[in-house]
């Protein structure tokens, strides 16, 4: 390979690693900031806008642009791209023209990087179609992959939430009070609790039924925690239970639930740390304990 080759590959690939890294910057929330925010008393009670970050414009029409011939054509595609990114903890209305602009982006990044691969192996018909499928799948894969952290997140800070709302409650607050002061306490701590919570307060605040808005906590996270909080304080609302009470349980059963599933991940390390223990670790023992003797073994004179 000459070095024209060699300086084309690298100039290829440097390119695409530059507008990989401005599309991710596009997508991801900078969250940092809401901490430092919080500490100066400037922290707002839900999540910085997507919209308002200062790399978003220019990127912003970029994938507009690119995602005006490929947006989805019927409702029912656009409705589920939503419903993921909501799930996702996004709710901005430009980042649906985004994540399609980056399919399409990454794709051509992607045919890109083929070529150039093609090239150096000499595999042009395995190469080029692998790079623009890899391409193309990646904002799909990011988008699952910010699903998973963000009903993560929800899980993993509901418990504390529960316990925050039994003080509110037991203090005399309503629950969408409640609900409204514990997402501003936890912004900072649990951001995706704090965002969630303000959004469901918002939409009682605009007329909302709190039964509905209930509802649309659940449904839009997906998050079968919240969905099952919410079931719980509809019961309570409608049966006239106490609801400190029925919060207290639900905490608890939510603590107990993640115990569990400690103990279940704490019982599969062991089957799964068995492959590489015998695809890697005991060939290397036998080859460090028996290497020796199978050498004296074959300069004995047995073997000669």
């Amino acid at each position: 390979m000459n070095s024209n080759a060699i300086i084309f590959a690298a100039s290829a690939f440097a390119s695409i690693a530059c507008l990989v890294y401005f599309v991710a910057g596009l997508l991801l929330n900078d969250e940092d900031s809401k901490l430092k925010l919080r500490l100066r008393g400037e922290a707002s009670q839900t999540s910085k806008p997507l919209s308002a970050q200062p790399q978003t414009p220019l990127l912003l029409k970029i994938g507009q642009a690119a995602s005006r011939p490929f947006m989805p054509s019927s409702s029912e595609k656009q409705s589920d791209l939503r419903r993921n990114l909501a799930r996702a903890g996004i709710y901005s209305s430009s980042v649906l023209k985004a994540v399609v602009g980056a399919k399409l982006i990454l794709m051509s990044l992607g045919l890109a990087g083929g070529y150039v691969a093609g090239a150096m192996t000499h595999n042009m018909l395995l190469c080029l179609p692998v790079g623009g499928l890899v391409g193309y799948l990646l904002p799909t894969f990011w988008l699952k992959l910010r699903i998973k952290k963000n009903q993560r997140d929800l899980e993993y800070g509901l418990a504390d939430a529960i316990d925050l709302m039994v003080v509110c409650v037991e203090a005399g607050m309503t629950v969408d009070s409640a609900m409204q002061r514990v997402g501003a306490e936890l912004a900072s701590v649990h951001p995706a609790i704090g965002r969630e919570f303000g959004i469901a307060h918002m939409e009682t605040r605009v007329g909302l039924a709190r039964a509905d808005s209930l509802r649309n906590l659940g449904a839009r996270t997906g998050c079968s925690a919240l969905q099952s909080l919410s079931a719980m304080l509809i019961q309570a609302e409608r049966l006239g239970t106490s609801i400190a009470h029925a919060l207290r349980i639900h905490a608890q059963s939510l603590r107990d639930a993640r115990h569990f599933r400690a103990e279940e991940l704490a019982a599969k390390s062991a089957v799964k740390m068995s492959f590489p223990l015998v695809l890697f670790i005991f060939p290397a023992t036998f080859i460090v304990l028996a290497g020796p003797t199978v050498l004296q073994l074959m300069d004995s004179p047995l073997m000669q």
